[in-house]
């Protein structure tokens, strides 16, 4: 089954949009444009009347989150007040707290509510958990076992997970997160002069075609915007 992305001309490469259910890693470096490219994806599934949730890894307040999203023009103040878009942060307590807490926390207020569509930003945050009941940090295949048997829980309920990572260019295909995913966005920023130019690549989707190639992108008031040409 497909679900649109709701991110203006990513359907196309993509051939179709997102497969559901699937996890998607939109991985980059800092500044690249991966949050966006979520809450603009949210925000628009919501108004189409989608179930979706955004959690916090990074220990920011609500208010934060939704203030610097207001200037965009996707943003919208009646979504998050119906509650068809909830914003979930996570605090650093509750991390520190190790894997257990970390899912029953997902459990409660995430799963056991139903969501269509569910971000959790940035995932990479979770490499540095420890295991609750033995008070150690995790073990790179227990890592692997916690995270994949969180993926499942969202699998199961038919969900589309949607999962930032900040990964160096050079380690994108390399890294463990990314064999978990079912589809990789990888998402660039490129200085040439005094230009900035943005640059997304689909280097993985399991079970279906996408077009190939550095697809450019804008950030603007409007949200994310591709631009027909590919290099």
């Amino acid at each position: 089954m497909r679900s649109s992305s709701y991110i203006n001309g990513l359907d196309e490469i993509l051939c179709g949009g997102f497969i559901r259910p699937s996890t998607i890693l939109i991985a980059g470096g800092t500044g690249t444009g991966k949050t966006n490219i979520c809450f603009h994806s949210l925000f628009e599934a919501a108004k189409n009347g989608e179930n979706c949730v955004y959690i916090s890894l990074l220990s920011e307040s609500r208010a934060k989150i939704i203030r610097s999203l207001s200037s965009f023009g996707f943003f919208s103040e009646e979504v998050i007040e119906s509650g068809k878009l909830r914003i979930f942060p996570i605090s650093a307590e509750t991390i520190s707290m190790g894997d257990f807490s970390i899912f029953e926390y997902i459990c409660e207020h995430v799963l056991n509510t139903m969501p269509s569509r569910v971000v959790i930003d940035p995932i990479t945050i979770l490499a540095e958990i420890e295991s609750t009941f033995e008070e150690r940090q995790f073990r790179g295949c227990e890592l692997r076992t916690f995270i994949q048997n969180l993926f499942y829980e969202f699998e199961e309920k038919e969900i589309i997970l949607m999962v930032t990572g900040e990964i160096p260019e050079d380690k994108v295909i390399s890294s463990t997160w990314s064999y978990m995913v079912d589809t990789i966005l990888e998402v660039k920023r490129k200085k040439e002069g005094k230009d900035v130019h943005r640059y997304l690549e689909i280097v993985k989707t399991r079970g279906s075609d996408f077009v190939a190639g550095e697809h450019a992108f804008m950030i603007g008031q409007q949200g994310i915007d591709l631009i027909k040409e590919c290099r």
